[in-house]
């Protein structure tokens, strides 16, 4: 059995996102969203998710995010055709983003605003989570 090193994402995360965003290290907390409270753009996620493809042995791409995200759940029940995210969706959405309320989002959350309810630590979840499946792939 190979055995890969462990890395600390919560600090690889830490220190991407703040010097990704140019933000004060006294400002930095996981449960900020990263687009609302830190003021990320979709050019800044893609120079995140690189910086960490660079550091660590996982592959991170929007659509893989968004399959993260999605999980097991089929398209048609994910979302309708207007894309705006179905109650099971929302359901399988509070897996990964525990901090969504169903109820809140319910009829309006859409699959192109979905990344902007990411937090950091959200983003810190998803990367262990992709970490340990590469490692199980490679077990």
């Amino acid at each position: 059995m190979m055995h890969m090193s462990h890395y600390d994402v919560k600090e690889l995360v830490r220190s991407i996102v703040i010097d990704t965003l140019g933000i004060d290290a006294a400002v930095y907390r996981t449960d900020l969203v990263l687009s609302a409270d830190l003021g990320l753009e979709s050019l800044d996620l893609l120079d995140i998710f690189f910086r960490i493809e660079c550091s660590a042995p996982v592959v991170l791409s929007v659509e893989r995010c968004g399959r993260y995200l999605q999980g097991d759940v089929a398209d048609a029940e994910f979302c309708d055709a207007g894309g705006i995210i179905s109650r099971r969706g929302l359901a399988q959405l509070r897996t990964v983003m525990p901090q969504l309320d169903p109820a809140e989002w319910e009829g309006r959350l859409t699959l192109d605003r979905m990344l902007d309810r990411m937090t950091v630590q959200n983003l810190i979840s998803m990367v262990e989570d992709l970490l340990a499946e590469g490692r199980a792939a490679h077990a």
